[in-house]
């Protein structure tokens, strides 16, 4: 493959599909995939972290347009509910690709990432805002963000083996129990 060909998008797609492979993420591997030497990616990323962080940011950024799409005209405990769901759905959709996003520890460093990441946490503060006093807001989002990934992570890693209960079951009765508790407080 020639370098006229190569761009950070075909290396971040090329990327993305060796994590959903459960390959590892090295640039030799990826140019390998790519057909080219792995000197060639240096001239789109200065190193495998900032690669990382760009599939990371090019992820989140996903998950967020699809969020707007799904959740258009919701607000309230219907729109936090429907949120929840969706992200929930896509990512054990993505389940290696979701994996790899929350090993990355969180940075400042790459403003895409930043953005991104804000815009999905705009998108949920909007849903709780006018169904909890300001006061609680916080703790809602952060309990309906644990309850998400908390879920993904146990749902992915085969920790729910009891069928009398289906783990999305579980997941939707766990976040309705709780954000009522919360209204109740």
């Amino acid at each position: 493959m020639t370098r006229q060909i190569l761009s950070q998008e075909k290396i971040i797609q090329t990327s993305i599909e060796l994590i959903e492979e459960g390959d590892v993420l090295s640039f030799s591997a990826i140019a390998r995939k790519l057909g080219t030497k792995s000197q060639a990616l240096y001239s789109y990323f200065n190193n495998q972290t900032e690669l990382r962080y760009a599939v990371v940011g090019w992820a989140v950024t996903q998950v967020g347009g699809q969020l707007r799409k799904q959740l258009f005209g919701l607000s309230g405990q219907a729109g936090i509910v429907a949120f929840a769901t969706e992200f929930r759905r896509l990512a054990l959709t993505h389940l290696k690709l979701t994996q790899f996003v929350l090993s990355m520890p969180r940075t400042k460093k790459y403003s895409e990432v930043t953005k991104a990441f804000g815009e999905i946490r705009l998108l949920l503060n909007q849903m709780i805002d006018g169904a909890y006093p300001k006061s609680q807001q916080l703790l809602v989002s952060r309990s309906v963000r644990d309850i998400m990934v908390g879920d993904i992570v146990n749902v992915g890693t085969g920790w729910f083996t009891d069928d009398s209960l289906s783990a999305t079951d579980s997941f939707h009765e766990l976040l309705v129990m709780n954000l009522k508790m919360l209204k109740d407080l």
